[in-house]
């Protein structure tokens, strides 16, 4: 093949494939050179899409790291944001099993923007990293599979989004609600109330699952004015979900917050109203964040252990970067309990 003269955009995998007449991920098995499932490349196969690369000067981190013995030692660390406690605990963990390993880590946010997720994940591509553990609440499938095809490997924190060559790592959450909620039903609570995250996140429809399954699961009838949907990191979210619950004709006796920052609200406001808790309501949240022990009373909630899923999720990662095949998908579910205090 002639080289093409260059375009002012730069090349994609897309475009190499395209004039070799084969499929994106036969591109990136070739030039990272893996293999993995039932694919079999041929060496005529293989000859069209280095010709096809040198063509289009096609030079992604990914081809670079393929032309060269040693690897970047840096790894990206893509969070929705850094507002609450909980993912700089996650970062801090992540940072920790990777310094064992001699890898540094680059953090992105992405400010829960799903246009900003989508946009960074061209950053991270540009970046020569060699693996990637994101923690998405809005990502899908589609784009992860940007990050496969260049080669770089990944592991996601949480139940979505799915690959077959990603790795996820998460507690259930669908369980861990259910048995929350079952727990203050079982202290007798009926009218039960939920403050959610928003429905176009995973944890938010997860969380908002379980909370039903556990009123269906106990004969208890859904009200759609008990359930309130809030944003999970806005500052005063919590508060106005509350505010809002509390102003029903008849308000709920208890009130379970999909997190700590959302329940710690719904206390504070529940408190400034001349309530007590857990006598007259009843609060209770999920992920057992510092947020959980800085209010009195101290939250009741679900204890996940943030230390241990980003020492897993960055083994998996380490893993699949050290092997030299495409590993298949594994789906890894650590396991939660309820932490009682006093609000509950």
């Amino acid at each position: 093949m002639t080289r093409l003269k260059s375009a002012k955009k730069r090349p994609t995998v897309q475009d190499v494939a395209n004039l070799a007449g084969v499929s994106v991920t036969t591109v990136s098995f070739v030039i990272n050179d893996k293999s993995g499932g039932n694919i079999r490349i041929s060496e005529a196969t293989r000859k069209k899409v280095w010709e096809a690369v040198e063509a289009l000067n096609y030079r992604p981190s990914s081809a670079a790291r393929a032309l060269r013995t040693r690897r970047s030692q840096l790894l990206a660390l893509v969070l929705p944001h850094l507002q609450t406690s909980y993912h700089p605990l996650l970062a801090a963990a992540v940072q920790k099993a990777a310094k064992q390993k001699n890898f540094d880590i680059i953090i992105y946010t992405t400010q829960n923007d799903f246009q900003a997720e989508k946009d960074l994940l061209n950053t991270v591509l540009s970046r020569d990293v060699d693996g990637a553990i994101i923690h998405s609440v809005q990502q899908s499938s589609d784009n992860i599979e940007a990050l496969v095809e260049a080669g770089i490997s990944v592991v996601i924190h949480g139940n979505e989004p799915t690959h077959p060559f990603v790795d996820n790592v998460m507690i259930d959450e669908v369980k861990a609600v259910e048995d929350i909620v079952s727990y203050l039903i079982d202290k007798g609570h009926v009218r039960i109330a939920i403050i959610t995250g928003p429905m176009a996140t995973w944890v938010g429809r997860l969380r908002k699952e379980g909370y039903l399954n556990a009123l269906r699961a106990h004969g208890i009838p859904i009200e759609d004015d008990l359930i309130y949907e809030a944003d999970f990191w806005t500052l005063g979210a919590g508060s106005r979900g509350m505010e809002n619950l509390l102003a029903l004709s008849e308000p709920p006796t208890a009130v379970f917050g999909a997190s700590d920052p959302l329940a710690a609200e719904a206390l504070l406001v529940a408190l400034d109203s001349g309530m007590s808790v857990p006598e007259d309501i009843a609060i209770a949240g999920i992920d057992d964040t510092p947020e959980a022990t800085m209010v009195r009373p101290r939250l009741t909630t679900v204890h996940k252990d943030v230390n241990l899923l980003g020492a897993t999720a960055t083994q998996l990662l380490m893993e699949r970067i050290e092997s030299k095949d495409l590993l298949s998908a594994r789906q890894l579910i650590l396991s939660h309990q309820i932490v009682y205090r006093e609000s509950a």
